[in-house]
């Protein structure tokens, strides 16, 4: 009985020392809201504000960091040219996208980034040939101007690909990431003044402690202060269910000589943690050997690119890095991800008015033992089968017929199994092309066993010399044109084609 009693005690004591630490919590972080929609300084902190000052042409190169060593890699086409990457400028922006090749700088070829950064830091005009995606030369001079930039920086946190729905032309996602932004304390002074006195206090041992506050999405709105990556959406979003998105706003300051940190900032996230229905386009003409683009499209649907630029975090590189490896996509292997930059146009605002936008695409592969040993081995076998009647004596019509018969309409049977996974398409994909050709072989004994009987009456030489022909070149002439439906596809889909058949590519 006193052990009960000594429980209840105890679990009561832990109850009230938690129910107070909670108050105390929400206290500082109320006390915080108070006390911005009290002050009677300027607001620097309900509106975006130029982080960064740039000095250049309006472009970048484009990079991806390699995760192994975590440096920066200047990405090149082909032929070694490097790539235009993030603009911010508008009216180069008209003239030239992300992913452009850059031809030459003050007509010379550049296959060391180092020498053309040189260029590009220490002139203040330079001459500049892009070759664009349609495969025009565009000539231009460009000046190095400044330009007031705000970063926004995104971040992936997790990320879940639940299914996949070539039919619909969908993906199921679960997508968890969030929108930083670091308020620092010599350019938002009296926001980080009213912050720091706010959540930054002396504990009962007289040392410096801090509170770090999680809002609801209305909660932070009280507050006025203006949201990390506000009105920044997923452009490619085909459904969502708002019961399934949660939205939280983190407050954590920072202090140089109250908490010995490396700067006096005040740092925001907006966490978004949801369940998304993300449209995509399918190229299955090399299907079932194929590969595709898992694309999620960000742009920034409020501030223009001059004004407002999207980066993904170095994290972000290494979560992904990491979910490659683990390849949990039921029914495919991600060999690769790519984060792209890409100008977004609204067709409701100005003609000439551009945001930044980022792509994040996942690039997976078709696992494709299913469609191998399944239904291509299947359907052979079915042929050799249908074959095998030519070595069944002309005068056998009946057994000869029989047996293409039943195999031609074992091979509609198969036909309606790959139709129950793709969507009605206007071209033919790999898979249709061997079941196509497998019809017109599976007909052509019928044919052959029609005429060799009808001949063997009246010219036994000719119905010998073409069961002969049947016999040497029938299946072989059936493999081989299954190897080159194979060759030619890999051949002009490259970027479409898995590892199994992509080594075909260039042969032609």
């Amino acid at each position: 009985m006193s052990r009960k009693f000594n429980s209840f005690f105890i679990f009561l004591f832990l109850f009230f020392f938690n129910s107070n630490k909670i108050l105390a919590n929400s206290f500082y972080c109320e006390e915080l809201v108070k006390n911005l929609l009290n002050s009677t300084e300027a607001r620097k902190w309900e509106a975006v504000y130029p982080d960064n000052v740039i000095q250049d042409f309006g472009f970048t190169l484009l990079f991806d960091l390699d995760n192994t060593t975590n440096k920066t890699e200047y990405r090149k086409n082909s032929k070694g040219n490097y790539l235009v990457g993030k603009i911010h400028d508008l009216n180069l922006a008209k003239l030239i996208n992300t992913g452009d090749v850059i031809i030459k700088v003050n007509k010379k070829e550049f296959k060391n980034s180092s020498e053309l950064q040189n260029i590009i830091n220490n002139k203040d005009q330079i001459e500049i040939t892009f070759l664009n995606k349609e495969n025009r030369i565009v000539d231009l001079v460009l000046e190095k101007k400044k330009y007031y930039i705000t970063d926004e920086f995104f971040q992936i946190e997790d990320i879940s690909i639940n299914s996949i729905d070539q039919k619909k032309g969908i993906f199921e996602v679960r997508f968890y990431y969030n929108f930083a932004k670091l308020f620092s304390k010599e350019r938002y002074e009296n926001f980080y003044n009213i912050v720091e006195d706010s959540l930054i206090f002396q504990n009962e041992n007289k040392k410096w402690s801090l509170e770090v506050c999680i809002y609801s999405k209305d909660e932070f709105n009280k507050s006025r202060i203006i949201e990390p990556g506000n009105e920044i959406r997923i452009l490619n979003v085909s459904k969502k269910d708002k019961n399934q998105i949660e939205e939280k706003f983190k407050i954590t300051p920072y202090s140089k000589t109250k908490l010995n940190n490396s700067l006096n900032a005040i740092y925001i996230q907006r966490n978004i943690d949801g369940l998304y229905e993300i449209k995509n386009k399918f190229n299955l003409k090399a299907f079932p050997f194929d590969k595709q683009r898992l694309s999620i499209r960000l742009a920034d649907n409020r501030f223009s690119l001059d004004k407002r630029n999207l980066f993904i975090t170095e994290n972000t590189h290494k979560f992904l890095y990491e979910y490659v490896k683990k390849n949990e996509i039921l029914g495919w292997n991600i060999t690769g991800y790519e984060i792209n930059d890409f100008q977004y146009k609204n067709p409701f605002h100005m003609e000439n008015d551009f945001s930044d936008g980022l792509s994040l695409d996942l690039i997976i592969e078709r696992k494709h033992g299913y469609y191998l040993f399944k239904i291509v081995i299947p359907i052979v076998l079915i042929l050799l089968i249908c074959w095998g009647s030519v070595w069944i004596d002309p005068k056998e019509i009946e057994s000869r017929l029989t047996i293409t018969i039943v195999c031609l309409l074992s091979l509609i049977a198969y036909n309606f199994v790959i139709d129950s996974e793709l969507p009605k398409l206007e071209y033919l994909t790999v898979m249709d092309w061997i079941i196509l050709i497998s019809y017109v072989y599976a007909t052509i004994p019928n044919f052959l066993s029609i005429i060799s009987f009808r001949i063997q009456k009246t010219n036994l030489v000719m119905s010998d010399k073409l069961e002969q022909i049947s016999k040497r070149y029938g299946l072989s002439s059936y493999v081989l044109s299954i190897f080159l439906i194979v060759l030619f596809n890999a051949n002009i889909n490259p970027d479409n084609s898995s590892s199994l058949i992509f080594w075909m590519a260039g042969i032609f």
